[in-house]
């Protein structure tokens, strides 16, 4: 290879936006091919399940900042190509990527920032008026059209997105049924007492939650006085059978981030695309991953992770643009999110689970707490409701593996900024 390597990106959405983004801030001069489905301009998600979904916010308030580099002169200048297409299938040995219209484009530098598929179970019919994902742009002005019609809302599963919309539902006056396998709502991010606090006060606001429910079908059911398509989703709760009839349902059953185009080529499996320190395939040293898709190594721990948060997304798109041009300080992030519900703020730094023992700081029936999860003497997550201005502090206890006295990290009159020092 001679001279900049030629960069292909694998998903136009917010970390592949911002690889070509910060690729050409920080002096690469090789060319860049950014190949994405999606005809907008790459853009945040977090929006799409609140104030894109209320009408707050427009979606070009969502696309990547500044907005002028994306249009079609500012590319051009910059020298970066962009491809409207799917990739379907990735030649390893000859460098190449093949598209859904049978045309190829060659690389030096691979890099796969697909993010997520939505999952959709086997029982829906994807294409029945009325039902709806919520992954992109597109899929929330869908979805918000639906809703100005609506007289009640089905989610099909209970975590940040099915409870986001949820929320967002509420406030648009909407009545909302949430269907969820599992015991309880947004388990894979949430301590278990955060998250009962967090269903009971779904329930105070009149959404009916039903959880331990397997749905097993979504079928059509008599036009409604708007001329909308009813529907009805048939599910069952040990022994017994129900339905429950809704104008839209929407399917939030996670997403599958294992891209299909590598499935042939041993490079991912249903972790995602596995990566090393330096976001970077042991295989092919040649492919990187960044944002949703990537299970990246933790130098810590010893294991891989993937995360979907907006954060990651953003800083491993810098750090893989800095990896091609020659960064040797592996990355690492500390897990962070947050989600806006019922006019509650929480935020989730590091990753809960159920074994921890919990501290409580303050009060959860308050609204207004931090919970720790604490473990062999150490914090290695938390949540903050309601208390934003301990995050920081919040982070750098679980980031540095403070020892800490379990009472004193429940004495409110302890500052948490002075213990995580």
């Amino acid at each position: 290879m001679t001279g900049a390597p030629h960069v292909v990106i694998v998903g136009a959405g917010h970390a592949g936006g911002r690889v070509a983004q910060h690729l050409r801030s920080l002096g690469h001069q090789g060319a860049v091919t950014l190949i994405g489905e999606e005809s907008h301009a790459p853009y945040e998600r977090p929006a799409l399940s609140k104030e894109l979904l209320t009408g707050k916010t427009d979606a070009q308030s969502l696309y990547l900042a500044p907005g002028d580099f994306w249009k079609d002169a500012a590319l051009a200048e910059s020298g970066i190509r962009r491809v409207h297409g799917c990739v379907t299938a990735l030649d390893v040995d000859a460098k190449t990527v093949r598209l859904a219209n049978d045309s190829e484009v060659g690389f030096d530098v691979l890099v796969v920032a697909t993010g997520g598929a939505v999952r959709i179970p086997s029982f829906i019919d994807r294409n029945m008026r009325g039902v709806h994902v919520l992954r992109t742009l597109d899929d929330s002005v869908g979805l918000r059209a639906s809703l100005e019609q609506c007289r009640r809302l089905a989610i099909i599963g209970a975590g940040v997105i099915g409870m986001e919309v949820a929320s967002t539902a509420v406030a648009l006056g909407v009545p909302v049924t949430v269907l969820e396998y599992g015991a309880g709502i947004m388990g894979r991010c949430l301590p278990q007492a955060v998250a009962h606090w967090l269903a009971n006060q779904h329930v105070a606001q009149g959404v009916d939650l039903r959880t331990g429910v397997s749905v097993t079908g979504v079928e059509p059911g008599q036009h409604n006085e708007h001329g909308a398509m009813a529907l009805r989703v048939h599910a069952l709760k040990g022994d017994a059978t129900f339905s429950v009839d809704a104008d839209c349902v929407l399917v939030a059953t996670g997403v599958d981030c294992n891209p299909t185009f590598l499935h042939a080529t041993g490079l991912s499996d249903e972790r995602g695309v596995i990566v090393d320190e330096f976001c970077r395939s042991k295989a092919v040293p040649w492919l990187y991953a960044a944002g949703d898709a990537a299970c990246t190594l933790d130098i810590l721990t010893g294991q891989h992770c993937r995360q979907e948060t907006w954060r990651n997304a953003e800083n491993q798109a810098r750090a893989v643009a800095e990896f091609i041009l020659g960064r040797t300080e592996p990355y690492r992030e500390t897990p962070w999110m947050w989600t806006d519900q019922l006019g509650h703020t929480i935020q989730v730094t590091g990753t809960p689970d159920i074994s921890d023992e919990i501290v409580v700081r303050g009060s959860l029936e308050r609204a207004d707490a931090t919970i720790l999860s604490v473990r062999e003497g150490l914090v290695r997550a938390g949540v903050t409701v309601n208390q934003s201005r301990e995050r920081r502090h919040l982070e750098r206890l679980v980031s540095n593996g403070v020892q800490v006295d379990a009472q004193r990290l429940a004495d409110t009159n302890t500052p948490l900024k002075e213990l995580a020092r």
